[in-house]
């Protein structure tokens, strides 16, 4: 079966928008383009794909100006994640649209989203981002009481 990569639209936020590729139901996202949105800077599109973890990237082929190409997408997933690790003016205006959404579900639905968020909160106190190994890793508590270092999987 021919996979065929098409834009489905485009998401705008802040006066900034991004073209959607696939579907509305699993969308995906040029590397390079969210790239262009978080500022990260040309040439270092593979370290922005770093920072996602294996199933929120993807190359598929891409037809642009009638040349039929090998293109980096980002899943929605990934571009989340992306969102919440950078520091830009752009993601930083994002993540306080989330939070004040978040709240807004908290107050509308009660102590039972609080309680899920801390759940989700406690786990990824466990979790981060190893340069040097250039992935997640997660601290883990084994018999006698030490704290090992390991890859994170999800």
């Amino acid at each position: 079966m021919k996979m065929e990569i098409k834009i489905v639209g485009e998401v705008k936020f802040r006066n900034r928008a991004i073209k959607v590729y696939g579907d509305w139901d699993a969308p995906l996202f040029k590397a390079a383009d969210v790239a262009d949105l978080v500022e990260y800077g040309e040439g270092n599109v593979w370290n922005l794909v770093r920072l996602c973890e294996e199933d929120e990237h993807m190359v598929l082929p891409l037809v642009t100006a009638g040349q039929k190409r090998q293109v980096t997408f980002i899943t929605e997933t990934g571009l989340y994640n992306i969102l919440s690790q950078s520091r830009k003016p752009l993601a930083r205006a994002w993540r306080r649209v989330v939070h004040e959404e978040l709240i807004a579900l908290r107050r509308s639905q009660g102590k039972n989203v609080s309680e899920k968020f801390d759940e989700w909160d406690h786990l990824a106190d466990n979790i981060y981002f190893d340069e040097e190994r250039g992935c997640l890793m997660r601290s883990v508590t084994v018999q006698g009481g030490d704290v090992e270092q390991v890859p994170y999987e999800p």
